[in-house]
């Protein structure tokens, strides 16, 4: 079901909720930005004119006509503050690329992250692909590039749709500059509320406390499912300190589809199968998966990983889904329980109230470098829907839509599970560290993926 967004009419300037600046001050020790292909066919209008429409069409949206503004002196959360789309964000690449190019080209993207301050997004334009899947001739391939500060996995989704879409967008809005005064002058009036906010720090903190003790009771009691438990790590859970690279598996939505089961849980199925065969020990594994939230006010990300088991001890490859389903099932139980949710909203109370010096000096103290003693999963899922097919470039349909989800210090193998219309595409991410041969995993997950619908027929 998808989530409530906030309205797009908002204020000229607003503060960054907590998570957002998280995000934000994270992303220079952990590259975040997200990557969302969008896969054409070939249609008849001009590329140039075709980048006219499409920068009309983002100074309309809310999340590309904003970039962050840091407070003076850290008195305060950064700020969103309204500015017209740079008119160099999409760029145009003329020349020729196969399909495998066009792969090598975005996984070298990676290494150029947004930088938020000057624009939150950036789009790629590969506009001839003779190669690529999904179709017979030739395609265009657009990257949309976004900071993960400026949306999660379900709104960068639907920034898409608006930027890709023929449907009415609401009028831009004249975009205002701010002076220094005026951002000195919010920063002032967050120091000013700093007693305040610490008192209300303290409040929350008390009502933290509390409903997490009932969380716990209820964990306790069986009342409620318990939290996904740590996994040892493997051969796959080291930094990313070598070459990235993605791949992709287009396939008709039909292919993943079992009676009583998820796209999500028959994609989580065949990585099962296919990490068996890539890791010499595979061991008892688990994925974290992305499960969105309910929209928190101004947040604009609104999601949480959890753990799922891949139960690779169980050879029965029917049974094994059902398992996988069933923890599935367990962790979004626990996730929209009632009593969770009380535990998040308080928690997101005191952080409200965290002063934003204290909020960027304790991001600050995180060591990339650290390995972890356990992991809550060893990939990475990501499972989205991107809507209808009725999405258009230079007048040419939507074949597919991939995702690329970002690698870790403990993560060098992630995969994104995008589906649009009929079409699902697995898009894979990996870093040589832990997969030296990007190809031969590409044949596992498709010699799994084959193994798990045979099974299923």
């Amino acid at each position: 079901m998808p989530r409530d967004r906030p309205d797009d009419n908002r204020p000229e300037s607003m503060r960054l909720h907590p998570a957002d600046a998280r995000a934000y001050w994270m992303a220079s020790k952990i590259p975040s930005d997200q990557f969302l292909l969008y896969c054409f066919d070939t249609g008849p209008d001009d590329v140039d004119a075709e980048v006219v429409r499409l920068l009309e069409r983002s100074a309309r949206i809310d999340v590309l006509r904003r970039h962050v503004t840091d407070a003076p002196l850290g008195l305060d959360y950064p700020r969103w503050t309204s500015a017209y789309p740079r008119t160099d964000a999409i760029i145009v690449h003329r020349t020729p690329r196969t399909w495998s190019e066009c792969l090598d080209a975005i996984s070298a993207s990676f290494e150029h992250q947004v930088d938020p301050r000057v624009s939150v997004w950036s789009l790629q334009l590969y506009s001839q692909v003779p190669d690529a899947p999904g179709g017979t001739g030739p395609a265009i391939v657009a990257v949309l590039q976004l900071s993960h500060a400026a949306a999660d996995g379900a709104l960068a989704s639907k920034t898409a749709r608006d930027l890709f879409g023929t449907h009415r967008l609401p009028p831009a809005t004249e975009s205002t500059s701010r002076s220094t005064g005026t951002e000195l002058a919010f920063a002032v009036r967050a120091a000013a509320a700093l007693p305040l906010r610490v008192a209300l720090m303290v409040r929350g903190g008390l009502r933290a406390r509390r409903d997490a003790l009932a969380l716990g009771r209820a964990t306790d009691s069986g009342s409620i499912p318990p939290p996904a438990r740590s996994r040892a790590l493997t051969t796959l859970d080291v930094p990313p300190t070598g070459r990235t690279s993605v791949r992709t598996i287009v396939l008709p939505k039909s292919d993943l589809h079992a009676e009583g089961t998820t796209v999500t849980a028959f994609a989580l199925t065949a990585i099962s199968i296919a990490l068996q065969a890539f890791l010499d020990t595979p061991g008892d594994l688990a994925a974290e998966v992305t499960l969105a939230r309910q929209t928190r006010g101004p947040a604009r990300n609104n999601f949480g990983n959890v753990g799922v088991g891949l139960f690779t001890a169980e050879p029965d490859i029917r049974t094994r889904m059902l398992l996988i389903s069933d923890d599935l099932a367990a962790r979004r139980v626990r996730a929209s329980h009632p009593l969770t949710e009380a535990a998040r909203a308080s928690q997101d109370e005191v952080e409200a109230h965290v002063p934003a010096f204290l909020a960027e000096w304790g991001v600050a103290q995180f060591d990339p470098t650290a390995t972890p003693p356990t992991v809550t999963g060893n990939t990475v899922v990501s499972s989205v829907s991107r809507g209808n097919a009725d999405l258009t470039l230079c007048g040419g349909g939507v074949r597919f839509t991939a995702g690329f989800p970002a690698l870790s210090p403990a993560m060098s193998l992630t995969h994104g599970v995008h589906g649009i219309g009929t079409t699902v595409t697995i898009g894979i991410t990996s870093n040589s560290a832990a997969v030296p041969d990007p190809d031969r995993y590409e044949a596992l997950l498709r010699g799994a993926l084959e193994q798990v619908r045979a099974a299923l027929t």
